[in-house]
């Protein structure tokens, strides 16, 4: 049997190319513990295939354990995947976020049916339409997801950062073993996002020789950076970076949010979005009273227009794969078009006193609903500071009401 090709990190830019050049379908398939390395090693290889302009995308079907939204995008983990376009007819062109020039798209919602998702037979159409279009498709998944699929990739990269172990087999054509460095011997290395050229020991020209490694690794990483500034990132945006403080004194200190409950209900379906507040409001009448579906109204402002967004959120619920079953209910009940909605996870909620008015909070502005439980609510925020803009209405408004999480039990 011949000997697998290896691939080690340093020199992916230069190994991958070739292997993937007349390929539709490739797996990327794990075989070590660190799914940390396994991930960035597979971005890596996304990013060289991307590299010339060639469209690819880099799908986790590793749904036991998602590991490269972290790599990619941490904000990612919270979108809509390949599980929610599989299982809930949400759209690919939805599932998938551009980054770095890669179209990644991400697990999404939890489910238990990993079998089905590999075996499914849509698999197969779209490995031909890649083929079709000059694309290419990179799968990370593990040995038991390749095995299911119901598509025959062209080949698979084995990412094992100590090499195969022994009597490993696949009937799929095995391009070549990811690894740390060619020799399975020294310490372990992550890999960066494009590794650079380990430098050879020094022979006769030993100088030489690192003089042009040197000026190798400095045009990958202008290279590296050129390719970061053509990127048109559509879906992700690193979020600045925390501001350190000079100091103890001029630094605000603000006390944490409250630690999240098992029975909080922080998960919601976004259904609309409008700039007026009555159209927002009759929107969520029409969901409670003829839909029976308990709907919130969210003030977003919107610094760059000066106006505001009054998104209508559907429902409450504690995890993100039971938001994603009640809007396939909705689609299916014909209260929202197929395809519409956004899974929003908005724990938190101003409560109204309890001798307050709906007619007279909303004379005053305010966006205030009758929940399921007969107190009123105001909003449904992601976070604290996303609430600022509402409690200062309030305040304006003489209305003391408290921001809690919303729970399934008083």
């Amino acid at each position: 049997m011949t000997a697998p090709r290896q691939l080690p990190l340093s020199r992916l830019g230069h190994l991958v190319p070739p292997l993937i050049d007349q390929a539709a379908l490739v797996a990327l398939m794990p075989l070590t513990d660190d799914f940390t390395w396994a991930a960035k090693a597979a971005w890596d290889i996304a990013r060289i295939a991307a590299r010339d302009g060639r469209r690819v995308a880099l799908v986790d079907l590793c749904v036991e354990q998602p590991a490269l939204h972290q790599i990619v995008g941490g904000t990612l983990a919270s979108t809509e995947g390949i599980v929610d376009a599989f299982e809930y007819g949400v759209s690919l062109n939805k599932a998938a976020h551009e980054v770095m020039g890669v179209f990644f798209i991400p697990v999404g919602s939890d489910t238990a049916k990993a079998a089905e998702l590999y075996a499914h037979p849509r698999w197969r159409k779209l490995q031909a339409g890649f083929r079709s279009e000059g694309a290419l498709m990179l799968v990370f998944l593990p040995p038991t997801g390749l095995a299911q699929l119901s598509a025959t990739p062209d080949g698979v990269m084995v990412l094992a950062p100590e090499g195969l172990p022994p009597g490993f087999a696949t009937e799929v054509p095995l391009l070549g073993v990811v690894r740390d460095r060619w020799l399975p011997s020294g310490p372990r290395v992550s890999p960066p996002l494009l590794a650079a050229a380990e430098a050879e020991p020094p022979r006769r020209g030993g100088r030489l020789r690192i003089a042009l490694a040197a000026l190798f690794v400095t045009a990958l990483a202008i290279g590296g950076w050129a390719l970061l500034a053509r990127a048109r990132e559509s879906a992700f945006i690193a979020p600045p970076p925390a501001p350190t403080p000079t100091s103890t004194t001029s630094t605000t200190l603000h006390p944490p949010p409250p630690p999240p409950r098992a029975d909080t209900l922080a998960w919601t379906v976004q259904l609309a979005a409008y700039t007026s507040l009555d159209k927002a409001l009759a929107h969520a009448d029409r969901l409670a009273a003829d839909a029976g579906v308990p709907s919130l109204v969210t003030p977003v402002p919107q610094s760059e227009h000066g106006g505001v967004w009054y998104r209508v959120v559907a429902g409450s619920y504690a995890t993100r794969a039971a938001a994603g079953e009640a809007r396939a209910d909705l689609w299916h009940r014909g209260i929202a078009g197929e395809g519409i909605g956004d899974l929003l996870r908005a724990p938190y909620s101003f409560r109204a006193p309890d001798d307050a008015s709906i007619d007279g909070l909303r004379r005053r502005g305010l966006p205030a609903v009758r929940w399921s439980n007969g107190v009123i609510l105001v909003g449904a925020f992601e976070a604290p500071e996303q609430a600022a803009f509402t409690k200062a209405a309030l305040q304006r408004a003489g209305v003391r009401a408290n921001l809690l999480p919303r729970m399934g039990t008083p």
